[in-house]
């Protein structure tokens, strides 16, 4: 093995670190978690630090994985540009383990090759533990930000975020088949000010990984999560191998069975960067978003006969 590829493996193993079992890695878990650990402004803003070969390792692990044990199917992938700046807008499942998102990566690094740069937004308090940090910005993963987010686009790449966040994540099982997007318009307005097209992503499957009985807004108001952690949920799950848990704590997704489609790039070629700060442009742009989305998830939605087993 290369010195290089042996580095991205252990950027891998300390990544991986912060979620097992030994005390130590559940201490800086914890400290993660509770918003105890010091920002680190600097983090995620790097999207130079993406290491297309440590990717290509990575596809040799991820991939096998999701085609055995969640029976993945990705979907019209050949809507993605092969060239050019294009923000990916997905729906978020998983919690804190959004294996889906990686999954979306993989199928578009398979078609197009690791080159391609595609960077992933992920939430504030992930870049302030080193090991993790380090994980993400070789995997191509940028902080949750509008400027990050150009930064990524600026320099000619995918970028995927979900707009929906903590509160489409943690939505409670029987929403499971819903766009939920909180009604979160800043894609739009990144997308506008850039003058990309939006290519919007639709999973299916994987929020069965796990049961998601309440997003526990009020237990999160009272533990101040939204100053500690920029998030005003704190979510109670049934999930292998706790039990009833917090959603919070990692976890042992169920196989359930995952479908990723790709939809057509939404272009608004009449539409300029001036239209970001229109009210009433934001609005349409963001229902044909997620009308889009959830038709396509009705459809998928009815191809399965039973969850986890789809």
């Amino acid at each position: 093995m290369s010195t290089e590829l042996s580095a991205g493996m252990k950027s891998l193993l300390n990544a991986a670190a912060t979620y097992v079992v030994p005390p130590v890695t559940w201490y800086r878990y914890g400290r993660l978690l509770l918003g105890l650990d010091p920002r680190r402004p600097d983090a995620g803003f790097h999207p130079e630090l993406r290491d297309p070969e440590f990717i290509r390792t990575l596809l040799k692990l991820i991939m096998p994985l999701a085609r055995s044990y969640f029976r993945l199917q990705t979907h019209d992938v050949h809507h993605v540009p092969r060239e050019g700046a294009a923000l990916l807008v997905g729906n978020h499942n998983g919690g804190l383990q959004p294996v889906d998102s990686f999954f979306t990566a993989g199928a578009i690094a398979e078609e197009q090759g690791a080159d391609r740069a595609v960077f992933g937004l992920a939430h504030d308090y992930l870049w302030r533990e080193p090991s993790l940090a380090d994980f993400l910005h070789r995997v191509g993963g940028l902080r949750a930000h509008q400027d990050a987010a150009r930064m990524g686009l600026d320099a000619g790449g995918l970028v995927l975020v979900y707009p929906g966040g903590d509160v489409d994540t943690f939505r409670p099982f029987d929403e499971r088949n819903r766009i939920c997007m909180g009604d979160r318009k800043g894609f739009i307005k990144t997308a506008l000010r850039a003058g990309v097209p939006i290519v919007p992503v639709v999973s299916v499957g994987a929020h069965e990984a796990w049961y998601v009985l309440s997003r526990g807004e009020k237990i999160a108001a009272a533990l101040d999560f939204k100053h500690r952690l920029r998030t005003e949920v704190c979510p109670i799950v049934l999930a292998l191998p706790l039990g009833l848990t917090s959603g919070m704590l990692p976890y042992l997704p169920l196989p359930t069975k995952m479908d990723i489609r790709f939809l057509p790039p939404i272009r608004w070629k009449e539409l300029a960067p001036r239209h970001a700060e229109d009210p009433e442009v934001l609005a349409r742009c963001y229902d044909e978003v997620v009308g889009a989305m959830q038709t396509a998830m009705d459809e998928m939605v009815a191809l399965r006969k039973y969850p986890v087993i789809g």
